[in-house]
């Protein structure tokens, strides 16, 4: 028991995790930061749930969703293990990055990814630009998109 607790420390993030990177662009490649699994932290079985999402047009990395899209913002999935700081830092992402599913930390959370979600703070007018260059970086972002704005209403009964 003290081992999951240990593993879900281990790869765990604050809600809202400041950067003390100034730089809104991205970095030059050739950075030397990293940002590779912790040797504390268990990489957990991610269930496959490919049979059970609906088919849609793919929107990882694309610069454009065919609707309004928030300004200012993206959403991110980092892999297991990960530190969204050291992400930050690497690709020069002033931050801050929020939490986007509030979820308790436990093994289940952790291997589906729900844990690993987040709202990253970009300067506006650069979001598809910062989608595009970090789509080309499976090794730090499983998953980057614009976030759709909601323009519906609560739905009449």
């Amino acid at each position: 028991m003290f081992a999951m607790c240990l593993a879900a420390t281990a790869c765990s993030t604050s809600s809202l995790v400041p950067t003390a990177s100034p730089s809104p662009t991205l970095a030059t490649p050739g950075a030397s930061f990293l940002s590779v699994p912790t040797a504390t932290c268990r990489v957990l079985p991610t269930p496959d749930y490919q049979s059970q999402e609906p088919t849609h047009a793919p929107v990882n990395g694309q610069p454009s969703l065919g609707v309004p899209t928030l300004r200012g913002v993206i959403l991110v999935k980092i892999p297991q293990c990960r530190d969204i700081q050291a992400i930050l830092r690497k690709y020069g992402l002033a931050g801050p990055a929020t939490r986007y599913i509030d979820v308790p930390e436990s093994d289940d959370m952790i291997a589906n990814g729900a844990t690993r979600w987040f709202r990253v703070v970009v300067t506006p007018g650069t979001e598809s630009a910062t989608v595009v260059e970090l789509y080309r970086h499976p090794e730090d972002i499983e998953y980057v998109q614009l976030i759709p704005e909601f323009t519906g209403g609560a739905a009449a009964s």
